[in-house]
């Protein structure tokens, strides 16, 4: 099979017309909804007008990278879609094998930055700087193994929480880890070792959530074309994405905490759950990782060191690597 594609912006794209004679899909319009089917008696596909989702089968949810596409009246997918998602429900499309990261995004999130120092710890070692060292280190790795890797930053600048996550959520990444290290007060500095947080719970989708979302600049890329629709439908496809997201971010989180505790030099203090902008924010998998305690004297003096840094990176990105390979 060969679909010619077409490169608008940096994301290749196909037509949508193209790819349902492909694959033997019925197109079928839906102009007061701005929506499009595409079905036969293997797959339901339903698409909408300037939305990254797709619903799948009526029950479950995809993020596109980029949103449907309209040049000259014609529609455009983007073509990552076909190895993504149509692809593994056609056996006679299937490769031998894992897919190579290369297909996949991974956003890496050093904190802070510019005029935000996060932390300063023992020593004086501060966090924006351990965090960054750190990400860079995690990104040559993945790099190394074919993932394509983006940074939120990659010098000494301030990021606000809203870009961070609007950076992940613009280029369609498969997760987002986002690297800190942690600091108490000095009458509680004994305190050390590393730890994963996770989204507290799925959003509620209440009609002011809904309201939020499309209302909310960070998610515009996403949702902007689905203020036609009903609010039941609307309901059904952020439901099951927040779910969906939340489930693997858990396994995310998991995976790189069981990986950075094992060589971690203070204890392994386990994924918990917490309501962080930066991840509740974000529509793929993600996780923010503590990778220490700087105001403790025994992790603040090894996060200061290149080795331990290195050591740390390194168990970073073979705990991305365990969450990937479960996909």
């Amino acid at each position: 099979m060969y679909l010619e594609s077409r490169t608008f912006g940096s994301v290749e794209f196909v037509p949508l017309h193209d790819l349902a004679e492909a694959f033997g899909l019925t197109l079928r319009w839906f102009y007061e909804a701005r929506r499009v089917e595409l079905r036969n008696t293997v797959i339901t596909l339903d698409f909408l007008a300037n939305s990254r989702f797709v619903l799948v089968d009526k029950q479950d949810v995809k993020a596109l990278k980029s949103p449907l596409l309209f040049v000259r009246g014609e529609a455009f997918v983007p073509a990552s879609f076909i190895e993504g998602t149509l692809k593994p429900y056609y056996p006679r499309f299937q490769k031998q094998g894992r897919r190579t990261g290369g297909t996949r995004i991974v956003v890496l999130d050093p904190g802070h930055g510019g005029k935000d120092t996060g932390a300063i710890g023992y020593g004086g070692v501060r966090e924006k700087d351990v965090v960054l060292d750190i990400a860079r280190r995690v990104r040559s790795a993945l790099v190394m193994r074919g993932v394509k890797v983006r940074m939120t930053r990659d010098d000494d600048v301030y990021r606000d929480l809203d870009e961070r996550s609007e950076m992940a959520n613009n280029v369609g990444a498969a997760l987002l880890v986002s690297i800190h290290a942690n600091a108490v007060s000095k009458d509680k500095r004994a305190i050390s070792g590393c730890e994963t947080f996770y989204l507290s719970k799925a959003q509620t989708v209440s009609d002011a959530t809904t309201e939020a979302v499309e209302n909310s600049a960070a998610r515009n890329s996403l949702v902007s074309g689905w203020r036609f629709l009903p609010i039941r439908f609307k309901r059904l496809f952020l439901s099951r994405h927040f779910t969906r997201v939340r489930e693997q971010s858990i396994s995310l989180s998991r995976s790189v905490q069981n990986r950075v505790g094992a060589v971690a030099v203070g204890p392994n203090r386990g994924i918990k759950p917490a309501n962080l902008a930066v991840l509740r924010n974000t529509y793929c998998p993600a996780c923010l990782l503590e990778v220490g305690f700087v105001s403790n004297p025994t992790d603040g003096t090894y996060l200061s060191r290149a080795s331990y840094r290195q050591k740390v990176a390194d168990s970073i990105a073979l705990g991305i690597f365990d969450y990937l390979d479960t996909l």
